[in-house]
């Protein structure tokens, strides 16, 4: 099994591919790389954020949760992202259609493959308009923002407003880490409503 996981794989080589367990795995530069299972806060902030982002989106755009990403001109990525946004008609693929915003939870097992693999790669889509790096030590968001001049990066904290404009979606910082058992210490006044 190891001599076939070493292959390069193409992205329907990886799609029709099965190793014969239950684990999940992303395609990076033509290797199956398995995913490490999310943590507790992992899953509750792709609960908190997706819930917000569904109850605000204007049709036809969806949320979709783990969504498949793949890359034109680029046949050995396939990410799997927390969760994605896609206005494009639903296809029978199985990948996020033209994906608009594209979020990812950082937790100690995911943030470097986030931030030295994915991050650029993401910036190439070009139907990506929002790239949400959002961390689970802290109530934090890195807000990549494609301008007509290429990229703007926006850090977030608590207080402040995530702001997708030209999706007519606003959330509050605060109320996605709201009743999150974050670290002693992550919090300040105005986060707890103190």
């Amino acid at each position: 099994m190891a001599e076939a996981a070493e292959r390069l794989r193409t992205v329907a080589e990886f799609l029709r591919w099965d190793d014969g367990t239950d684990r999940r795995y992303e395609l990076v530069h033509g290797r199956p790389v398995m995913m490490a299972p999310p943590g507790r806060l992992h899953g509750l902030l792709a609960v908190a954020l997706g819930a917000e982002l569904r109850g605000r989106l204007p049709a036809p755009c969806k949320v979709q949760a783990e969504a498949g990403i793949v890359f034109p001109h680029d046949d050995f990525d396939f990410f799997v992202a927390d969760l994605a946004v896609s206005c494009a008609p639903p296809a029978d693929e199985p990948w996020c259609p033209e994906p608009v915003v594209i979020v990812e939870i950082l937790s100690e097992a995911t943030r470097m493959t986030v931030l030295v693999e994915k991050r650029h790669v993401y910036r190439r889509l070009p139907s990506l308009r929002h790239l949400l790096l959002v961390e689970t030590r802290e109530p934090h968001i890195e807000h990549w923002r494609r301008i007509d001049e290429g990229w703007q990066v926006r850090d977030l904290g608590p207080g402040d407003v995530l702001q997708l404009e030209d999706l007519g979606v606003t959330l509050e910082v605060n109320a996605l880490y709201r009743d999150l058992p974050l670290a002693e210490g992550s919090r300040d006044q105005s986060f707890d409503g103190t």
